[in-house]
Formats: C-alpha cells, sequence, structure tokens
C-alpha cells in the first residue's frame, strides 16, 4: 500500500521536515525540563553529567525504605522460580536473551536514525533492536537491553521521542523505557501504564542519565549510557524483578556443512532510493547490517553491526488525522505474514501480540514458537512484504 518511489528533491523536503517532528516534552507540574542542564561530552564517553556512580549491577534486594517511584506491575504472587539461564552465541560468545534469564529489568531505548543521527552509539549491544517507520519515511530503532546479560555500552543514541507502537512493543519486556519526549498518543500509554518505567529525558528530574554532545546539533545530540541507566534502574525501579515470559527461544546454529552461500536481504520502507539490509555470512553465521548498500557501523568500534537473526513484519499502518507532523499509526496489536531469516535460510512465519503486554511471537505453520539462533534478534516492521527482496 505504501510502495512509493521519491525524487532526490522530495527526500530532502522529507528530511528536513522531521527535524520538527522529534516529538513534545511529558507534561510537568512545575518548571521547565530545561532547568537541569545537560553536559557536553564526546559520545564515546562515559556521561560525565551523573554524579557519584554506582555499581553497575542492580541490588538483590528491595531498600529499607520505600520507593517513589511509579510502580511497575510485577505479579501479586512471588513468581516460580526459574533456573538461571545464560544462552551463547557459538561464534561471538555474546549472551543472548533467553526465556528466564532475566533478574533485572531490561531497559529500552528509543535511537533516531535520521541521517544526521548516523552512525548511531549501542545498537550492537543490545538484545533485541526494532526498527519501524517514525515519518516522512524515516525510520526508528528501538533497543531492548539486559543488565546483566548483554555487554556495557559505553554510549547509547542518539536517543529519540516515543511512538505509540513503539511503546505497545516495550511493554512486553516490563522495564524503564527512555526518550525524549514523544507523540502526544505515546506520552498518554507512558502515563498511565504500569507496565513500563518512564525515563523521559525532558522531564526535569530524569535528565540527568543523559548527556549531549558538542560534536552534533540538536535533536540528533542527546546520549547516554549503560552506566546511566543502570543507576536510573536503582533509583526508578529498585524493587527485585524476575519474568519468566520474558525472552525468546533458542536452538543451535546450524553446522557449517548445512549453511548456504552469502545472500542478500534488502527493504525499504517507502523510497526504494533509502534502502536497508543484511548480507549473510556463512563462516560466522549471521548477518551483516547495509545502510543504502553500505556497511552500516557502530560510531564508538567503528565495527559493522552484526546479528544472528533477522525478522521482517508486514505491519499495515495509516497517517494518524490532524497530525501535522507526518505521525503515523501502526497496528502492532494483532496478527500478519513475517518471514525470518537464521542460518542463511528464509522462513515463513506468522507474527502474533494479541495485546500490549503480551509477548510478540513468532509461530511456524503448526503454530510453534519460533526458536532463534542465540544472539542479536533484529525485527523489521515494513508496510508491505512486497518491499522485501532476496538475491
Amino acid at each position: 500500500m505504501l510502495r512509493r518511489s521519491g525524487t532526490p528533491a522530495l527526500m530532502a523536503l522529507m528530511v528536513a521536515l522531521i527535524t520538527s517532528a522529534c516529538g513534545l516534552p511529558a507534561p510537568v507540574t512545575s518548571s521547565a525540563p530545561t532547568a537541569a542542564p545537560l553536559a557536553t561530552v564526546s559520545p564515546t564517553s562515559a556521561l560525565t553529567a551523573a554524579p557519584n556512580p554506582a555499581p553497575t549491577l542492580a541490588p538483590t534486594s528491595a531498600p529499607t525504605s520505600a520507593p517513589t517511584a511509579v510502580p511497575t506491575s510485577v505479579p501479586t504472587s512471588a513468581p516460580t522460580a526459574v533456573p538461571t539461564v545464560v544462552t551463547l552465541d557459538p561464534m561471538t560468545g555474546a549472551p543472548a536473551l533467553a526465556r528466564g534469564a532475566l533478574r533485572q529489568r531490561p531497559i529500552v531505548v528509543m535511537i533516531d536514525n535520521h541521517p544526521n543521527s548516523y552512525p548511531q552509539s549501542g545498537l550492537d549491544k543490545a538484545a533485541v533492536v526494532f526498527e519501524a517507520l517514525a515519518e516522512f519515511g524515516l525510520t526508528r530503532f528501538m533497543a531492548v537491553y539486559a543488565p546483566g546479560i548483554t555487554p556495557e555500552a559505553s554510549s547509547i543514541g542518539p536517543v529519540r521521542s516515543a511512538r505509540l507502537y513503539f511503546v505497545q512493543w516495550a511493554m512486553e519486556f516490563r522495564g524503564l523505557y527512555v526518550h525524549a519526549g514523544g507523540a502526544p498518543q505515546a506520552l498518554e500509554t507512558l502515563q498511565n501504564t504500569m507496565s513500563l518505567v518512564d525515563v523521559d529525558a525532558l522531564f526535569r528530574d530524569r535528565s540527568v542519565y543523559f548527556t549531549r554532545i558538542a560534536q552534533r546539533s540538536a535533536p540528533h545530540n542527546l546520549y547516554t549510557n549503560s552506566a546511566a541507566l543502570e543507576r536510573a534502574l536503582r533509583d526508578l525501579a529498585p524493587e527485585p524483578f524476575g519474568d519468566p515470559e520474558i525472552g525468546f527461544l533458542f536452538k543451535p546454529d546450524a553446522p557449517p556443512d548445512a549453511r548456504p552461500p552469502a545472500r542478500r536481504i534488502e527493504y525499504f520502507f517507502i523510497y526504494r532510493e533509502d534502502p536497508a539490509g543484511w548480507t549473510y555470512d556463512p563462516a560466522t553465521n549471521s548477518y551483516l547490517r547495509l545502510r543504502r548498500g553500505r556497511p552500516a557501523i557502530d560510531a564508538v568500534t567503528g565495527q559493522q553491526l552484526r546479528v544472528k537473526n533477522v525478522v521482517v513484519m508486514e505491519v499495515p499502518e495509516k497517517p494518524i488525522p490532524g497530525d501535522d507532523k507526518g505521525r503515523i499509526e501502526q497496528m502492532v496489536i494483532g496478527s500478519g505474514k513475517a518471514r525470518v531469516f537464521m542460518d542463511g535460510v528464509e522462513r515463513e512465519v506468522t507474527w502474533q501480540k494479541r495485546a500490549p503486554e503480551d509477548r510478540l511471537l513468532f509461530l511456524d505453520a503448526s503454530g510453534n514458537e519460533i526458536a532463534f539462533n542465540a544472539g542479536q534478534i533484529w525485527i523489521v516492521a515494513l508496510p508491505s512484504l512486497e518491499n522485501l527482496t532476496i538475491s
């Protein structure tokens, strides 16, 4: 339905318009959020705006005084004990978000994908990354980090604004939701949900977990890091956490002699001139990220982004009536067609999410949940699978 192609001049106009659509600040009841200034540091350095850095692991017991954070949803009865499960990617040794492994709340971060934001920092350290349209044909990322499981990231960003459908995807993780303002529908949901702890950089007392860098202009210069976000986790959600339903199922990698030759996955959201994609590497059984046909790298490491699993979902979308920022609505509650790429093979599956708090599932033709290769999962939401090509 949105299989469109634009001219370079139209693309330039869209890029200019997106800068004005960065989202609304969360409501405050006193002085403006800018009362708490942000420090200026290099994107690859740790935050200096966060004083008295604390250890990077959350406490294992609740504090003696009552926490002041907005409560988040927890089971009303003691959760069933689950064994500690840490599943490792056999090639890199990196841990994956296995079901039942979490002992701390996940941290979900909105990350910019405007051309002025490239290269981003910290996407390579996430357990899961969502990629979807924001507005005017430009996309945005949502990265899910698991303290104690995923590697520490010295820089994460640029941090950008929330959208309702990203919030709905995030709710199943029951963690911190990190962003800078957002669309009205997203901010209203964040205010009312018990499934997420809202960490809005534009909200006065939450700005201490962020910094702005001098090398880039606003709004593409807001950053954070793992140490600051784990401090936010202790400050805002210090209670013990355990949910055996969060996470994914994993399987062993296909043996080398069962892997096909290199293949290329390419897709576009609205404009064919702005493709993204992946190249399969059978030697490491992983997929290397492409941005407009070139390697997409991490700003800190300089290395090309590499994941073990790529999922492409077909998700209907439509403009929000009366929205002068060009924002859209995506129907992420329900079910639809999807493709899963792992071991160099494409699989036809169905995605399913019954409610915002429910898990996003990927089911085979028999209704069984797909087991992924251990490592990062990158989930793409396209308006149509016709925008996907394999070569």
